[in-house]
């Protein structure tokens, strides 16, 4: 509301300025052709000066150019040909300029506004035509661009006089007639020897709501409201790009991230509303963080305490076959669990927002290779790289911690599912680096595709508990990927017929 009493101020003085300059226009133009008369009778005859000045009610004097105006503006404005007005403080009396030519200028002084100066022009239009020699007709024509009205002859029947008015214009006064309305007004005198009569005007009263003053403040109006309109919708869009951005940083595991809350409106409700929702998710993170953490580090010492009892048991029953088979068994039930305690902290670790990774240059294609020499297959199983050279590989920005923790944990998914072979392959591209895990298993069923990298997720009877691993493994290389921007994605091995693991990412790391 505030916002349209504004524009509508704002308007009302755009129409004040705007009929502040056609009113100025208008009352130049409606005495040029006066003016035009005087300055041409004046070339004729100087002396006649004394005469007009009485005819016309008003004081006529000429000067110089640099003595009518001393502004520079209106210098410029006189001769371009142009008339200037300027009227007293007290709003009593106006003067009236015109360049004549030669550096001389015409200045009319004038106390009041009658009829005396209508006559005065009809009777000087009508000498100087008289003068002129030319037909009527040619000399209205060459004298209308000077005057802000029309200049007509009309036959004096069709003029609708009273007697007395007909009688006047008989008698060669001139008539000047003001409608009932007081819109318009006219000034009539008689042609000689002719039943007609020369027109001025109608001169019609200056109208401050024209069409055309009404069009500009609309158009300003339109202007102003979509000015303001773009500043209300900018305001709000500045606003919402910085909730947008908090949002994307609260996705990438930014969870400090918050928005600056301001005003009364409905984007700084949804920033409070976002800040709540924010703080609640980093409590929630945090709780379950400091949960995972205290239980995983409180079962390594019983884990701890159990395989020190277990190496003691063994030391003092080392006769006794069966339960050496026990024991055997329980260690590696004891390790299983250990290993599974490492994973799920790792696996806590990347998926509890943005973990601290170091990115640095490194060859990824000798990070693949390690993961090959480092495995330590069955004997019925071979692993080989079949990627690009490690000397021909391009550098990428990566963490080689987790990359290589990646690398492993496919390679070791492959081992436990593969019948005679695992093949790795790295390819370093201009923008992209990916590498690929393959075996000869019996693959992955495609309606299981976009479950096999959910923790602890467990699929059909061919990738069962039995084979090993703890479901987290694929989890982590997921979550690995994920914060190096990338994506890790399986499918089936054309060479090998098993399951494809590929991991693509950016060769160049952004923030």
């Amino acid at each position: 509301m505030a916002a349209l009493v504004v524009v509508g101020l704002l308007c009302t003085a755009a129409l004040q300025l705007i009929n502040f300059v056609r009113t100025a226009q208008f009352n130049e133009d409606i005495v040029n052709g006066t003016l035009v008369l005087l300055s041409q009778r004046l070339q004729q005859d100087p002396a006649a000066l004394p005469d007009l000045a009485r005819r016309l009610d008003a004081q006529l004097s000429i000067s110089q150019l640099s003595d009518a105006s001393k502004d520079h503006y209106e210098q410029l404005r006189l001769q371009r040909g142009r008339v200037v007005i300027k009227t007293s403080d007290d709003g009593r009396a106006a003067k009236v300029l015109r360049h004549m030519g030669d550096g001389k200028v015409l200045n009319v002084g004038l106390h009041t506004v009658t009829d005396v100066q209508a006559q005065a022009s009809a009777y000087l239009l009508l000498e100087d035509w008289q003068r002129s020699g030319e037909p009527l007709a040619q000399f209205l024509s060459r004298m209308q661009p000077e005057f802000g009205f029309p200049l007509s002859v009309v036959a004096m029947e069709d003029l609708f006089l009273s007697d007395s008015d007909y009688a006047r214009m008989q008698y060669g006064d001139v008539l000047v007639r003001i409608a009932i309305e007081g819109h318009q007004a006219e000034a009539l005198v008689k042609i000689p020897g002719q039943p007609q009569a020369l027109r001025l005007g109608p001169i019609k009263a200056f109208n401050p709501y024209s069409w055309q003053a009404i069009l500009v403040v609309a158009v300003i109006g339109f202007m102003l409201l979509g000015l303001g309109v773009y500043w209300v919708v900018n305001s709000f869009e500045v606003r919402l790009r910085k909730l947008e951005q908090a949002t994307s940083r609260l996705a990438q595991g930014h969870l400090n991230a918050r928005v600056a809350v301001h005003g009364q409106d409905a984007v700084q409700r949804l920033g409070e509303a976002f800040n709540k929702m924010a703080e609640h998710i980093q409590r929630l993170i945090s709780i379950q963080r400091e949960m995972v953490r205290a239980v995983s580090h409180e079962l390594r010492t019983p884990v701890a305490r159990i395989r020190f009892g277990l190496q003691i048991i063994e030391d003092s029953v080392l006769d006794d076959a069966f339960v050496s088979k026990q024991l055997g068994g329980m260690d590696a039930d004891i390790q299983e669990l250990d290993e599974l305690i490492d994973e799920i902290l790792t696996y806590a670790r990347l998926e509890e927002g943005g973990p601290l990774l170091d990115f640095q240059k490194a060859n990824v294609a000798d990070l693949a290779l390690q993961v090959v020499e480092e495995a330590r297959p069955p004997e019925t199983i071979q692993v080989r790289y079949v990627g690009q050279a490690v000397e021909q590989a391009l550098y990428a920005e990566v963490e080689p911690r987790y990359v290589h923790r990646a690398i492993q944990n496919l390679v070791g998914n492959a081992l436990r599912y593969a019948q005679h072979r695992v093949n790795v392959s790295c390819t370093i591209g201009s923008d992209t680096c990916r590498v690929d895990v393959e075996d000869d298993g019996p693959g992955i069923p495609e309606q299981d595709w976009d479950k096999v990298f959910t923790a602890f997720a467990r699929l059909d009877d061919s990738r069962t508990r039995s084979s090993g691993g703890y479901g987290l493994g694929l989890s982590i290389v997921r979550r690995i990927i994920y914060w190096h921007g990338g994506r890790a994605m399986v499918s089936r091995s054309d060479d090998l017929g098993g399951a494809k693991f590929s991991l693509i990412w950016p060769r160049r790391h952004h923030d």
